[in-house]
Formats: C-alpha cells, sequence, structure tokens
C-alpha cells in the first residue's frame, strides 16, 4: 500500500528543514504552554507538523491525518478514526521537552491505520539519524550510519525477575507509581520512561521487555505499536479490554504475550 522507505525519506528531510535547524536555537518566545508548564510546543512542532502533513497526504488519494497540534487546536479532528480512510498519525516532535532544552531525547513518529488495523509505523530519531520502520506483514527494520538490518523478536529471559519494564510518569500520581514499583520487585525491574519515541526502540531491540503508561495518546503509540505488534509483541489497556485508535482512556500495556499481560494486570495494576 505504501513504500516504507519513501515515507523515511519524507521524515528525513523535513527533520532537516523543519526540527533540526531549531534545535539547541529557540528563542524564548518560540516554546508556549499548552495546558501547563509541562505540556509545551515549539516553532519547530508545528512548523515539522504542517510540513509532514502536507507532503504524507500527497502519498496516498483520500488519506486523512491526524497530528498532536492539529488535534490541540481542533480535537474533532480525531473522528478521521472512524472515516474508514487511511489515517496519517503524526507526533512531529516527541520529547519536546527535550528538545526545548536542547537535549537530544526526542523523536519524529508516524503511523498509518486504517479503522482499527495499524498498517505502518516510523520512529525516527533526528540527533542521531536512528530510524526504525515498519509495514504489517513485512517486519521491522533498523536504519543507523546506513546499515539497515531486519530485528528479530526480541527474545524475553526465562528468569520472570529478569524482566525490564518501563513505567509511564504522565496522569499517574507519585503514589501510584511508588505502589506499582514495591509490587514489580516480584516480577522484574521498572525503570522511568523517557518519552514513547525513545522507550519503543528499546522494547524493540530487546532493551526492555514490557510497558505500562496511563497516558495513551495515538500519536505517541500507534507508531510504536505498529513496530512492537509486527515483532510479536501485544498490547492492552490496563483492565485487559482492547487499546484502540483514538482511545485515550484505561491505560496502555504492551508485552511479549498474553501471559506476561496477564502476570502484569494481576501482579501489578490490580
Amino acid at each position: 500500500m505504501i513504500e516504507i522507505e519513501r515515507v523515511a525519506r519524507i521524515m528525513r528531510e523535513v527533520a532537516a528543514e523543519e526540527i533540526m535547524p531549531r534545535w539547541r536555537n529557540l528563542a524564548g518566545t518560540d516554546v508556549v504552554e499548552k495546558n501547563g508548564p509541562n505540556d509545551i510546543v515549539t516553532v519547530a512542532d508545528r512548523a515539522a507538523e504542517e510540513h509532514l502533513s502536507r507532503r504524507l497526504a500527497e502519498l496516498i488519494v483520500g488519506s486523512r491525518v491526524i497530528g498532536e497540534e492539529g488535534v490541540h487546536a481542533d480535537a474533532s479532528v480525531m473522528q478521521h478514526f472512524t472515516s474508514g480512510d487511511p489515517v496519517w498519525v503524526i507526533d512531529p516532535i516527541d520529547g519536546t521537552s527535550a528538545f526545548a532544552k536542547g537535549e537530544s531525547g526526542f523523536a519524529v513518529m508516524v503511523a498509518l491505520v486504517r479503522g482499527e488495523e495499524l498498517i505502518a509505523g516510523w520512529i525516527l530519531a533526528p540527533s542521531s539519524g536512528e530510524l526504525h520502520m515498519g509495514e504489517r506483514g513485512s517486519g521491522v527494520w533498523r536504519v543507523h550510519h546506513d546499515e539497515t538490518e531486519r530485528l528479530p523478536r526480541p527474545s524475553i529471559p526465562i528468569v520472570q525477575k529478569a524482566l525490564i519494564g518501563l513505567l509511564g510518569r504522565r496522569n499517574m500520581s507519585d503514589a501510584r507509581r511508588a505502589e506499582i514499583k514495591s509490587q514489580a520487585e516480584a516480577f522484574g525491574a521498572l525503570q522511568n520512561v523517557s518519552c514513547a519515541g525513545m522507550d519503543y526502540p528499546r522494547l524493540l531491540s530487546g532493551g526492555a521487555h514490557f510497558a505500562i503508561y496511563n497516558k495513551s495518546e495515538p500519536w505517541d503509540h500507534l507508531p510504536g505499536l505498529a513496530l512492537a505488534s509486527e515483532l510479536g509483541f501485544v498490547y492492552a489497556k490496563h483492565d485487559g479490554s482492547a487499546y484502540r485508535p483514538g482511545d485515550n482512556t484505561g491505560g496502555l500495556v504492551i508485552a511479549p504475550s498474553e501471559d506476561v499481560i496477564a502476570e502484569i494486570r494481576r501482579l501489578l495494576l490490580a
């Protein structure tokens, strides 16, 4: 349906034109709050989303676009998920806080979905050039320093306590996080997330084995879920019900198998 390399080229070009020239070069007026001091947007976010939206929509006639900043301006855009048309889901800069501080932990993320089908996903780390991309039924690929490798399904430790999990911070109280971390001692080690664009590559490479989030915006997760599911990961809400595109309620758990999700829910989320 789509040439994944073509989308990757567009993402690299947009990052080179709209994002990297502004990295470590933002004026005070280039950063504004959206919903508070921990939720900001920069001129680079907006320029990159506008540029990506235009170019990606041209690739598939009749496709729609759902971008983080577009939804902030007009929440009705989320209705595109139920249109039956192909939908590009864009996070122009995931990890905007890190980007605004001049840190390297940010990514550009894109997913292509139709209804509940995750067709393809892309995650680009502009500061390093590392790219993860994949299409349903065709595998997941990592491109870095002109080397391309197809990723195998990550191996999962047999010893339960060797599991490494990522625990989201957004929309979760310190008390609840402490409770989950305490319960996790019998299951594995929990580490703090950085941003989804950094977290999902860790899952894909085997650097982490599962992740728990309370906040589950589609632009944060659909690109990574498209890749993770292609490698055999499964995902659900905290109560075990299905997580669907456009649904930001009930949290999100990603794990290598249904059995592991069941154990996470029993031990950590009950």
